[in-house]
């Protein structure tokens, strides 16, 4: 899973996609997701720094990331976002 190396993304969670000029603003976990996307964390790397920050059980976390990862292919922002 990997964030497009052309998406930018600001320390206030501003996405911004240079391919199609888009802008997006994301919450503070989606940015958080995104910046460790970029770092090539895996999905399972992502959902176990998410668990211990946060208090979310895995199932509802694992739900919430697949509609994430749509939510980015649907606006073509990640080369493979497949959790």
């Amino acid at each position: 899973m990997k964030i497009k190396p052309s998406i930018a993304i600001s320390d206030n969670g501003f996405l911004f996609d240079p391919g199609s000029g888009e802008s997006y603003t994301t919450n503070a976990v989606a940015k958080e997701i995104i910046f460790m996307m970029k770092q090539n964390l895996s999905v399972e790397e992502i959902k176990k720094t998410l668990v211990e920050k946060y208090d979310v059980d895995e199932v509802t976390l694992e739900k919430n990331l697949i509609d994430f990862f749509a939510m980015l292919r649907h606006y073509n922002l990640c080369e493979a976002c497949n959790p």
